[in-house]
This record gives C-alpha cells, structure tokens and sequence, in this order.
C-alpha cells in the first residue's frame, strides 16, 4: 500500500503536468529505483487508471478499429445520401445549405472510406464505389483542362480550387493501393494534371489556390501537390513525378518556410506573406519530406522533415492535454505526418503524440449520445441544437483508421502486464510508458461557445 500513500492524484491526469515534487515520485516507481521488487502489476493496474480517472475522466476503452468503425458508421447513418451516393455537409442538415457537401469535404471522406475499405472491404468497398461515382457530378469535363469544381459542375460556371484536387490525386493513388484498381491511377493522373496547371513562374513559381482569381500561392496548394507527385513516382515510377516533386517542395521551403521549420499560409502577387500557420501546411511538407526520403534515399529529406515534425508538436501539441490546437478539420493530416516520420525514424514520440491526440478526441470531443464529433478540437458546452459537420467528422473517422495498426493506450497497458507476468521488469516499464505518453491530459474547464 506503499505506492497508494505515496502518490497523490495529480492536478493534471497527465505526467508531464506533474508538480516537481509529483514528477519526481512517478519516475522514482517507473524507473524501479526505490522498491526494485516492487510489483509492476499494482504500477499497470492502478497507475495510470489512477492517472487518467482521478478528475473524472471519460473512459477510452475501445480498440482503435472499434473506434474507426463507430465513427465512420455514424457518418453513414448521420450524412450519407444512399440514393445520389453523397454526403450532406451537416447534421441534422442546414435548410440553408447545399444539399451536399463540396470537394474540399468530400476529399476527407473519400480518404476515410479508402481506410475503411483497406480494413473492412466487405463494408465499406461498396460505399467508396458508389462515392466515386458520386463524385463524377463535380467533374468538369468541358474546362480546358478538366477538374473538379467546388460544387457540382455545369457548363455555366468554373470554380476549382487547386487544393481541393490535390487531395482527391492522393485518395485516388491511396484508393489504387487499397483496391488494384487501375482506373484509380488514371483518375489521380487527370487529377493531377489540372493542379499542375496552376503553376507558372511568377514569384518564382508555385501553385495558385483558386483558378478563378489565381491572385495567391499558398501552401495548401502546393505541399500536397508535391506530396501526391512523390505517391505518384512511388506508384509507377516516372521520373516527371519525382521532379515535379523535388520542384513544389523546394519553391515552398524557399518562399513560404519561416525559420522556426513551420510553413506560413500564402503569398500574393505583390509578394505579401500571409503568415498565419496552421497544422495542416506544415504537415503536408512534413509528408512530402518523407516521400521524398522514401523515394530517393536521400538524408537531407528526411532530416528537415524531422525538423518540422518536432516544431509542430512544439507549436500544437498542449503539453497539458495532448490536444493538437487547430481546428478539428484538420487534425488527420497532422496525425499522418507524423506517423509517416515514426515509421521512418522509428521515434515513438511521434506515435505517442497521435495517440494522446485521437484519446483527448474520443474523451472529450466525441458525443456519447450519438458517437458523432463536435467540431471544436477542445473541451465546450453544447447547445441541443448545435450541428456537427461531415468534414470534422471525416477528419476524425480517418485519424482512428491511421491508428488502427497501433496498440491503443488501453491495449500497452495489457502488453505491460503480460511482460510482468513474464518477468520482463525492463519492457513492463516500457510499454507502461508508452500508454502514458499516450494517454490525453486533464482539460481545463468547459467553454461555452
């Protein structure tokens, strides 16, 4: 009963917000220094559990898959249209709205079902055929050079924006790889085809955002640009991808990059930088980073990769709560950055940080009634009649499919017992570590919207 005296709930439910004094206990049990025979089955059952459950935490106790499914089957009860194959873009539905939801939206979605597909083909491959037909209505067949427009395309109107095509190019490669379907392929390289397009060398280059006004580049066009190139040389292999890759990446490290490694938004013809940064720009350059490394071999790729991985968690992850603080909608593409460099450099602090992520989402951000997910990524009252919205939903649904081949906190718990019992004191202590460097923090109180 040594430890139960000992150790005192902390003020956060996290160790990193230990006091001094609190920090120090928890690391004198962890590391065995005190009691080396102290019982690491009373550490995995009580501490952590005591951790997390001390405020009140909600529980967080399915499997990743399991989560992924309730997520994705919520947005399939709450917002999908069978008949026309598309997605609302809220719920209940905004009579004010369109009645479905437009690209930029339906880019996350597709992505969620090429996840759900690639786990559970026999649910979900049906859903992403009927999408994908679906999708063809915002195909504009008739422009010079065919794109998707915003919304549903018609002879009378133009309104592509380039980022919002260069997210399908990367469903579609993904969609390729999950389903052997060549036709994906093709649609990625017609895809890809017209966001080059938006590329010309004023200001030394890079791709516009909007083809209407083409007045700025920003960095939401161009990083995923050169991160669906690298998926495309993966793919097959020609060598234009690979310099059309090295090309965006490197105008959008020279023009957009401050010196601290993240990535401002845009700049404008006047040469005026937006310098607002969000966690989805500096992502897809982390992303295009490893591509880069994975397709060349080349070290320095992955080197600044990593270099932009660190000062994003150093700008967004709460050390409190684990809590990425950006908007919801884009919390998935942070998330895979980040994954795509721990399996590059087998750090399992990029792990763990989207781990303590997606478990503050499902603690606090998820709605117990319907499983479904508010659109602020923090702690917030809600009204009854308060909407929530297919993109964030879809964000959250593909974030808990990248995880779904990781062990959940729950699970390295379990995994720290077993090493116990086999008297493996050294990886008990390891995978206990690892749940809690996975687990989300205590949230400040509630907000009201």
């Amino acid at each position: 009963m040594w430890v139960l005296q000992r150790f005192q709930p902390p003020v956060s439910t996290h160790p990193r917000a230990l006091t001094d004094a609190q920090h120090s206990d928890t690391e004198v049990l962890l590391n065995m220094k005190i009691i080396p025979s102290l019982n690491m089955k009373i550490i995995s059952s009580l501490l952590v559990p005591a951790l997390l459950l001390a405020l009140g935490a909600p529980p967080a106790l399915a499997r990743y898959t399991d989560k992924a499914l309730a997520a994705t089957e919520y947005i399939q009860r709450a917002f999908y249209d069978e008949k026309a194959g598309l997605y609302r873009g809220s719920a209940p539905q905004d009579p004010k709205s369109l009645p479905y939801d437009v690209m930029w939206a339906n880019g996350v979605q597709f992505s969620v079902l090429v996840s759900a597909t690639k786990n559970r083909p026999e649910l979900y491959r049906p859903v992403l055929d009927a999408f994908t037909k679906g999708l063809k209505k915002y195909w504009d067949e008739q422009s010079p050079i065919p794109g998707f427009d915003a919304w549903f395309s018609s002879p009378n109107d133009d309104d592509k924006y380039y980022d919002d095509n260069a997210w399908l190019v990367l469903g579609f490669v993904e969609a390729y790889h999950v389903t052997g379907e060549r036709s994906y392929l093709e649609w990625a390289r017609r895809t890809q085809q017209f966001v080059l397009s938006g590329w010309d060398e004023k200001l030394g280059g890079g791709i516009y955002w909007y083809q209407k006004t083409r007045n700025s580049k920003n960095t939401c066009s161009n990083a995923p640009t050169a991160a669906a190139a690298v998926e495309l040389y993966l793919s097959d292999k020609q060598p234009e991808d690979l310099k059309n890759a090295r090309d965006i990446y490197d105008w959008t490290r020279r023009t957009l990059q401050d010196t601290d490694g993240l990535f401002w938004d845009n700049i404008n013809l006047d040469g005026r930088i937006g310098k607002q940064k969000f966690t989805y720009n500096t992502a897809l350059m982390i992303r295009s980073g490893v591509g880069l490394w994975r397709a060349t071999h080349e070290a320095p790729y992955l080197r600044e990769a990593r270099r932009e991985a660190d000062a994003a968690l150093k700008r967004w992850a709460d050390p409190q709560t684990g809590a990425f603080a950006d908007s919801a909608r884009f919390n998935h593409l942070l998330s895979e950055s980040l994954l795509l460099t721990y399996e590059a450099t087998h750090d399992v602090k990029y792990l763990n940080a989207v781990r303590r992520n997606a478990d503050f989402g499902y603690r606090y951000v998820r709605d117990p009634e319907n499983g479904g997910y508010w659109s602020a990524w923090r702690v917030q009252n809600h009204s009854s009649d308060e909407r929530k919205s297919l993109i964030e939903n879809a964000s959250v649904a593909r974030l808990l499919w990248l995880l779904a081949p990781y062990p959940d906190p729950e699970e390295l718990q379990a995994q720290s017992k077993t090493a116990n019992r086999r008297k493996d004191t050294k990886g008990a202590l390891q995978w206990l570590r690892q749940a809690m460097d996975s687990s989300a923090g205590a949230p400040p109180p509630a907000r009201t919207p």
